[in-house]
């Protein structure tokens, strides 16, 4: 009876750990001496007390949930892979306010950067991907608003969806190249983005959102696709380097787009 009751522990065991798993060759290849887990957070054993909080979704992969460390200004790198389960997702006000962090190395396996996830990171001043590859295909709302100091965000070719604010009032931020898969610009996407001075590419977009980039006071270069079908309310508005285009008898633009 006790051995019966001892392999009906050791099944149960296996069961609760299998949604994490991964095969023994690939955990020898992988495995990180340095970095250890504890509970739901991920210790990275370093000299700045890093750690990242975590959560399982989907029921195999893992979602960024917050960030703790000492207040050191410092670069940090977020895991791929956690208790065996690869790293998905930034999840909403992960990184929000974590003004120590000075850059971000976003893991190849990440697909969605969620509401807030940088918001206030005032001394964030560039986003870079583990070995320049990223599948990020959804940058949420306000995702990065307020990073005052960011100028430097090479857009993942795989994005297509960015949330309203996701940019807004990133005021050092200096160029943008709009993935092809990018079709929209949600309301005050680089509002406030008073640097910004050249976007290129969008040449999907249909539409540009109300107040999209308001306030962009060094906008000299950006065509606006002949996909183009509308143009929001003070979409341009306050960018005085800007010369508004001429539109086809088609594109809906609102009130003061340009003025």
């Amino acid at each position: 009876m006790k051995r019966i009751f001892a392999l009906v522990l050791a099944l149960l065991l296996v069961c609760s750990l299998a949604a994490c798993s991964k095969d023994k060759n690939d955990e020898d290849d992988n495995v990180d001496l340095t970095v250890t887990s504890d509970g739901n957070y991920y210790n990275v054993n370093n000299s700045y007390k890093d750690r990242f909080a975590f959560e399982v979704i989907n029921g195999n992969e893992i979602a960024i949930t917050a960030f703790d460390s000492d207040y050191t200004p410092h670069e940090i790198v977020i895991p791929d892979v956690i208790e065996g389960c690869p790293v998905v997702e930034i999840a909403d006000n992960a990184f929000y306010h974590c003004s120590q962090i000075t850059t971000v190395t976003v893991p190849s396996t990440v697909r969605k950067i969620g509401k807030m996830a940088f918001a206030g990171c005032t001394q964030l001043t560039a986003v870079k991907y583990a070995g320049n590859v990223s599948q990020i295909a959804t940058v949420e709302e306000f995702a990065f608003a307020y990073c005052e100091s960011l100028n430097t965000f090479a857009m993942p070719a795989t994005v297509t969806s960015l949330g309203t604010g996701a940019f807004y009032n990133c005021a050092s931020l200096e160029t943008i190249d709009l993935p092809a898969g990018v079709t929209a610009l949600s309301d005050m996407t680089f509002m406030g983005c008073a640097k910004l001075s050249a976007v290129t590419g969008g040449t999907a977009l249909v539409k540009v959102g109300n107040y999209a980039f308001r306030g962009c006071a060094d906008l000299a270069s950006f065509t606006i696709a002949a996909s183009v079908t509308s143009i929001g309310d003070f979409a341009f508005s306050g960018c005085a380097a800007f010369t508004a285009p001429t539109l086809g008898s088609g594109v809906t633009v609102g009130q003061f787009a340009f003025e």
